[in-house]
Formats: C-alpha cells, sequence, structure tokens
C-alpha cells in the first residue's frame, strides 16, 4: 500500500506545521538555493575585488573611528574595555571580532579595518540568502545583493572600523533568521530561528544599540504571524523579556563605565523649531535614501515608452514641484535642500562639501550647485515613474514562488521594525543631522519590497539601464572611496614632513580625525561636556593668548591637548597664512584630479 503523506499548505508564504521526510524538506528552499548555491560568494567576491581596487587602507583615522580603534587595541592588550570620551555606542561585539585579528596582524588600524572587511563580506553573502529567502527570484537577487554591497555608503563604510557595518549584518541576519522561522515545517525549527534572530540582534545591539530592535520588535511581529503554532507565543514572550533584561544590563554596565558619552533621550527642549528641524531631517533621509535605490528605481524606465502626454506631464510637474517643497522644507541643513539632502558620507566622497567640516576650507565636490538641482530632479523623477508603473502596471512580471512570504507576511514583519528604528532616531533628528549612513539597515528592506514589486508587477528581468545605473553608482563607490583614503594619505605624508622639522604633533592641526587620535594620545581621552571627568583634568578649551573672536574657530574644543601652530587645509583660510613647507599633492581619480593640502600656519 503506498505510502501517504500528509499535503503542504502554504497561507499567506507561511507553511503549516507539518512534519516531512528529510529528502522533501527541498521543497521549501527558495530557488535561488538550488540553482545559484553560488551567487552569494560571487557577490561577495566582487564586492571584495570593488573594495580592494579603491585602496582603501590607511593608518590614520576615518570619521570618529580612531576612538573605537583605541578601545580595540585596549581590549586586546589588557583583556578591558577601556573608553576614551567620544564614543556614545558600546562597541561590545565589535571589539571583540577585531581582537584576533590585531593578534595576528599587529596592533594597527589596517587590523581593525580587516576585520571590517570581511564582516562586509559575510554581510553581502547573508544579504543574498535573506533576499532569496524573501521571494525574489535569481536575477533580482543577485541584483539587489549588488546594489548592497556596491552602494557608496556600504564601500565607504566597509573600509572603516565604525560601527555601521556590525549594526547591519545584525540586521540582515535578523531578517533572514526571521524569514526562516516562518519557512519552517515545525514550531520546534521556527523557535529555534527565532531565537537565532535574539542572538543576532542582542551580540550586534552591543556593538550598536538599534539592531537590539530585532529582538524587541522584529522578533514578536514574526511571532505574531505563527501564532498558530504550538508554544511559538510563549517561547517569544520569553525571548522577550530575556531580551529586555539583557538589553537593561547592558545599558546599565555601559552607563557605569569610565568615559563611557551618555546620550539623553532629548538634547533640546521641544519647540515649534526643533519639530520643524525634525520633519526637514526625516524628509532629507527619505530623499537620501530614494537616491542610493535608484538602481531598482531605474527601473521604471522600462515602460516609459508607454507613458501618455498627460502622464509625462503629469509626472514632471509633479517631480518639479517636490524638488521646491524639499528645498523649502529641508533647506536649514548643510545641503540646502538639494542632492543628497543629508550628508556624511557622501559628502566625504566628493558629492558636495561645507566649510570646515573635517578639515579647514572646502573639499572639491564633483556636483555644482546647479549639477545638484538635476539631480534631485532626475531622483523624484524616477522614483515617481517607478511607482507609477508598479501601481498602474496591469499584467503581471513574475509571482513569488509559494513557500515565499506574501506581501502581508513580510509587511508586518519588516514595517513596524523600518518604523520603530526611524522612530528611535527621531530625537536625535531634533538636534542634529541624520547622517546618510544609518540608512544602510533600512536598505535591505527597501530593496526586499521595491524588487519584488518590479518582480511581481513589471518584469521577471531587471532592464540594462538598472544594471547601467548600479555599475555608475559602482564606480562613484570606488573612485569616490579612493579619493577620500587618498585624502588621508596626503594629511599624513604632510604631517610627516612637520615632524622630520622637529615640531610634535601636538602643534599641528591635521583634521579632527588625527587631531582626536592625537589627543588621546596626550591625554587618553577627548573632551566632551556629558562626560565626568577627575577634577584635576584640564579639559578647557585651548585658545592662544590674543586671539580674535574671528580665530577661534581653528581650535576644537574636543581636543584641548591640540595646540596647533601648523594648519592642514584645502584652500588658503583667514587668520593664517602659507608657511615654509608649501603644500603636499595627491591625485584623485574624480576631478580635479590634481589637488593638495595647503600647510599653513598662524598669521601673526
Amino acid at each position: 500500500m503506498a505510502e501517504v503523506r500528509p499535503a503542504l499548505q502554504v497561507v499567506n508564504g507561511i507553511p503549516d506545521e507539518v512534519v516531512l521526510p528529510r529528502e522533501e524538506h527541498r521543497l521549501i528552499r527558495a530557488p535561488q538555493e538550488q540553482a545559484a548555491r553560488w551567487d552569494g560568494l560571487l557577490c561577495s567576491v566582487i564586492f571584495l575585488i570593488a573594495v580592494i581596487s579603491s585602496r582603501p587602507f590607511v593608518e590614520m583615522g576615518l570619521i570618529d573611528d580612531f576612538s573605537y580603534v583605541r578601545t580595540a587595541f585596549e581590549f586586546a592588550w589588557t583583556g578591558h574595555f577601556v573608553y576614551n570620551g567620544w564614543t556614545t555606542a558600546m562597541l561590545g561585539a565589535q571589539i571583540l571580532w577585531a581582537a584576533p585579528f590585531l593578534k595576528l596582524l599587529g596592533y594597527s588600524f589596517f587590523a581593525t579595518r580587516v576585520s571590517t572587511v570581511v564582516m562586509a563580506a559575510l554581510t553581502v553573502w547573508l544579504a543574498h540568502a535573506t533576499l532569496g529567502r524573501a521571494g525574489l527570484n535569481r536575477w533580482h537577487t543577485i541584483f539587489g545583493t549588488l546594489t548592497l554591497a556596491l552602494c557608496p555608503l556600504f564601500i565607504a563604510m566597509s573600509v572603516t572600523f565604525m560601527t555601521d557595518i556590525s549594526g547591519l549584518f545584525a540586521t540582515v541576519a535578523g531578517i533572514y533568521c526571521c524569514l526562516r522561522a516562518l519557512q519552517s515545517l515545525s514550531s520546534a525549527r521556527s523557535i529555534g530561528w527565532l531565537a537565532l534572530a535574539v542572538i543576532a540582534g542582542l551580540l550586534g545591539g552591543t556593538a550598536r544599540q538599534l539592531p537590539w530592535l530585532i529582538a524587541l520588535v522584529m522578533m514578536p511581529c514574526t511571532a505574531w504571524l505563527l501564532r498558530r503554532r504550538r508554544g511559538v507565543v510563549p517561547a517569544a514572550i520569553a525571548l522577550w523579556i530575556l531580551s529586555a533584561a539583557a538589553i537593561f544590563g547592558c545599558l546599565l554596565w555601559f552607563k557605569h563605565q569610565v568615559y563611557s558619552v551618555p546620550e539623553p533621550l532629548l538634547e533640546v527642549p521641544l519647540g515649534l523649531r526643533s519639530l520643524r528641524e525634525l520633519a526637514g531631517t526625516l524628509l532629507a533621509v527619505l530623499l537620501c535614501l530614494l537616491l542610493v535605490l535608484m538602481p531598482p528605481l531605474a527601473s521604471g524606465f522600462q515602460r516609459l515608452r508607454a507613458l501618455r502626454a498627460k502622464q509625462w506631464f503629469a509626472l514632471t510637474a509633479g517631480s518639479l514641484l517636490a524638488v521646491w517643497v524639499a528645498r523649502f522644507i529641508t533647506f536649514h541643513w548643510f545641503e540646502k535642500g538639494w542632492m543628497p539632502w543629508t550628508g556624511d558620507i557622501l559628502d566625504k566622497l566628493g558629492v558636495f562639501d561645507y566649510p570646515n567640516a573635517w578639515q579647514l576650507g572646502v573639499q572639491p565636490a564633483l556636483f555644482s550647485t546647479k549639477g545638484r538641482i538635476i539631480a534631485s530632479f532626475i531622483v523624484l523623477f524616477t522614483a515617481a515613474l517607478f511607482g507609477f508603473t508598479v501601481f498602474r502596471r496591469k499584467r503581471k512580471g513574475e509571482a513569488a514562488t509559494q513557500i515565499s512570504p506574501s506581501w502581508r507576511a513580510l509587511s508586518y514583519m519588516l514595517l513596524p521594525f523600518s518604523v520603530v528604528y526611524v522612530a528611535a532616531m527621531m530625537p536625535r533628528g531634533l538636534w542634529m543631522q541624520l547622517l546618510d549612513r544609518y540608512l544602510l539597515p533600512l536598505m535591505p528592506i527597501a530593496l526586499i519590497f521595491l524588487l519584488r514589486a518590479h518582480q511581481q508587477r513589471i518584469s521577471s528581468k531587471l532592464p540594462a539601464i538598472s544594471w547601467f545605473v548600479l555599475a555608475l553608482f559602482a564606480a562613484f563607490a570606488i573612485t569616490g572611496t579612493h579619493d577620500w583614503i587618498a585624502n588621508h594619505k596626503a594629511r599624513l605624508a604632510a604631517v610627516d614632513r612637520i615632524e622630520a622639522a622637529g615640531i610634535p604633533p601636538w602643534k599641528v592641526e591635521a583634521g579632527f580625525e588625527f587631531d582626536g587620535m592625537t589627543q588621546i594620545d596626550r591625554q587618553g581621552v577627548l573632551y566632551d561636556k556629558r562626560v565626568s571627568y577627575p577634577p584635576g583634568m584640564d579639559i578647557h578649551p585651548y585658545e592662544p593668548a590674543g586671539i580674535s573672536e574671528d580665530c577661534r574657530y581653528l581650535f576644537n574644543p574636543h581636543t584641548p591637548a591640540v595646540r596647533a601652530e601648523f594648519f592642514l587645509a584645502y584652500q588658503q583660510v583667514r587668520c593664517l597664512a602659507p608657511s615654509h613647507f608649501g603644500a603636499t599633492s595627491y591625485r584623485a581619480w574624480l576631478p580635479p584630479f590634481h589637488r593638495e593640502i595647503l600647510i599653513l600656519q598662524r598669521d601673526r
């Protein structure tokens, strides 16, 4: 008599609990895992080639990582976490991850950044598996993975020791585990994957706190989708309570660490002005997210010829209006309402710069103001065209597989996490810019929804224009990262020339990354008004006697141990005069190709 096997019932992409023979488990695998086992590894290799091509390593701080690198050194030397008055992140798991690299490769910036590159490559590999599990076909999965891997934000952050990559890895791991929980065929396996998602979130949160939302938000939402399965709800409640207790313990521990930086919920009182700035900040972040998602959004041009004249007019006029409305709302930040709308990494790669950001003067920029206005229109028109095409398209492209999570399941699992993630950043948005690199955890989620919409509503294949835009972004990421690092190498070369003349580094202002390390070398800590210091420590900002009010900008209050006589700058700036050291030249891969760092001195 033939064996009768239970039928696999799938509702909203979530299979009912059923016990199948081992050989039939492969029926629920995403198609990518059978047809393209090596695609994820290939994407990681492409990412590594892009990173190495940019010649990314320099023995100097990048952004704030000089502080984190010093903590990593201290942990590898002593086994203790030693903070230095600059980090608001706990750094935990990231410091543990970097320790064996330091032991193996030596105590250097290079070793810590190799650890980040390795984690970034793992993130790319895991992102590929995650997008496949979310219901994308093989080429949509590869395209989405490369959109993340070759994004200028991702490549630039991968060559630093900042916490953004470790936070992104934890986020992608959490999404993957929750998808596996939805697709598992038994309660025990679902609970196991939910537990792994919690572990990923808790570990990632010790480096950068926002991944804790995986345990606090994403896991419960996933468990709610699985609530009909035996034991899932009690297990999820227990996991949530344990997570909350662990997070509270971590925060309490960090609060009592010497020279850790506390960050109050509200830095400024609520008012009409702060709320207006928050609205502008949130809009700027949304627009910047559209910018980095241009490769998939460009797929809307696939149906450009099908537009009627009225539709052309509506999209063009609406985009022009949106450009000027966005400028009005986001004007208060440095970018003045034009692309990239919010900054930090994109600024450093050459899109835009403002005076005396991280180095005196203004960095040469790829885009003029007119170019940024045109680019703003292109981004908004492309996003509008994609949205119009998706929602007006009647013929479906390619449906997701039966076992793929439904739109409802994906929305329940991912959208609450995204909303709470943005809400968690809002208190900071009341008083400062929300930086472009904060968008990285939202990119995998956005890619899932955009690419699945294209796959199901437009076409099973991405058009050539999307691959072309992806190639442009990759080229900009590589060249921009190269020029960013080349600038730091030139600064180091300039400092070496000054030191060769017998002048100590603490008499040189070489940009905040260099000055911060000098400050730590001399006093062990940086100055931040939120940190408590011993009574005898001199933390008063350094100002030379007789300096005028207009020249005080030359001395950073966070680095009082730096008492500069020589200054590195992009151009001649007020209060400074040329020195006999002249300038240090370097080559860039983006125009202007010939650049130099001026070595100036105080104008007496």
